[in-house]
């Protein structure tokens, strides 16, 4: 220990510049680790408390029946104008459609589901599954991909038959066979859910429709809800109603992203600055080294002697700046950043202390024993 001793105070003597560069390496290295992480967990937060928890939202119609007014056909090209990321993203289109078969206030409104798929519009595997689940779907089966894909006149009835006023006896025209839309729908099961319930492309492209709801697997995105309202207004413009919904903007978090990233890099060049620096320093004591070795001082112990300097300059001061940091700069920071002051604790402190101490002697390990110890006598003698 006494001729570590020696040696840091030589160092300083001998190479001030060098010993105030080593100084500067370790401070920024402290101060952007500390704050890096203290970003970090701010980020967290703000991501949590800001993340939309928006599964769904609807948009609505300002239909004028006698003029403009939204169809299924317009509703159908602009769900297949959307993107496939956003298609992915979509697990269920509902639309209210205007049937003059079906009056809403004593039946309720017919609710149309469906998805879409590879740029086709294919039935909803969530509300079947859900049907099939809660035992609404009373008999026969959903319609099939092909079934809604090639809009065929098929129908899950309302399960009222033999109830006074039911709606399907009213639309029925045999056993197996219902008269909607001036069509007629073969019937292929019987449901408790709605009305009625037939594959959207089935209804006739001029048919008004009173509402749109989007339900996403996720929440919403604020891109996502950028490309739906964009799509809807090109095809619709003034006639759909979109809600303006409060959705955290993603730029936030890519310049977080970004910040840290920097840090993390200015940090790791101002470690490998440190141990540039301290190669150049060996690299001047390579006779002593030489004498060490011919004297009998085997690799490790010499390397625990260089590892001892390193580290009796890192921590006392990487612990100085963590302390300088914690009372001085993180008040200031907190200002700035709302919830970066509560990320810290002595434990935290310690660990990220023991992270840099650990990360430093494997680096400068690394660094020693490959650039010196791992040269023979004769090699090392050679040197300055």
């Amino acid at each position: 220990m006494k001729y570590v001793l020696k040696n840091i105070k030589n160092f300083i003597k001998t190479e001030r510049m060098i010993f105030l560069l080593a100084l500067i390496c370790i401070i920024a290295s402290s101060f952007i680790i500390n704050f890096s992480y203290g970003l970090y967990q701010n980020y967290n937060v703000i991501k949590e408390e800001e993340e939309s928890e928006l599964y769904e939202f609807e948009i609505s119609f300002n239909n004028d029946f006698n003029g403009t007014y939204a169809t299924k056909e317009m509703i159908e090209n602009t769900v297949l104008s959307f993107s496939s990321s956003l298609d992915q993203a979509i697990d269920m289109f509902l639309i209210i459609p205007q049937c003059d078969e079906i009056d809403s206030d004593v039946y309720g409104n017919m609710l149309i589901r469906f998805c879409v798929d590879n740029g086709k519009i294919t039935p909803c595997t969530l509300f079947k599954n859900n049907m099939q689940s809660f035992g609404t779907l009373v008999s026969g089966s959903y319609f099939s991909d092909e079934q809604e894909a090639n809009g065929e006149n098929v129908a899950l009835v309302f399960d009222d038959i033999g109830y006074s006023g039911s709606l399907t006896e009213q639309l029925m025209i045999s056993d197996d066979t219902i008269s909607f839309q001036g069509k007629e729908y073969k019937i292929i099961g019987t449901q408790r859910m709605h009305p009625l319930i037939v594959p959207f492309k089935s209804l006739n492209d001029d048919t008004p429709i009173y509402t749109i709801l989007f339900h996403f697997v996720k929440p919403i995105t604020r891109s996502q809800y950028n490309e739906i309202k964009s799509v809807v207004y090109e095809n619709f413009g003034d006639l759909a109603s979109i809600p303006d919904l409060e959705i955290p903007e993603s730029e936030n978090y890519y310049l977080y992203n970004t910040i840290i990233l920097i840090s993390i890099l200015i940090a790791i060049l101002a470690a490998i600055n440190f141990a540039v620096l301290y190669k150049y320093i060996l690299s001047k004591r390579t006779k002593t080294l030489a004498v060490f070795r011919i004297c009998g001082c085997t690799k490790a112990k010499t390397l625990r002697i260089f590892l001892s300097e390193c580290m009796l300059i890192t921590i006392p001061v990487f612990a100085l700046t963590s302390l300088v940091y914690d009372r001085l700069i993180l008040p200031i920071l907190a200002n700035h950043f709302e919830y970066i002051k509560s990320a810290y604790s002595p434990l935290l402190y310690l660990i990220i202390f023991g992270i840099y101490v650990v990360s430093s002697l494997i680096v400068l390990g690394i660094m020693i024993y490959f650039e010196f110890l791992r040269k023979s006598i004769r090699e090392t003698k050679g040197g300055r």
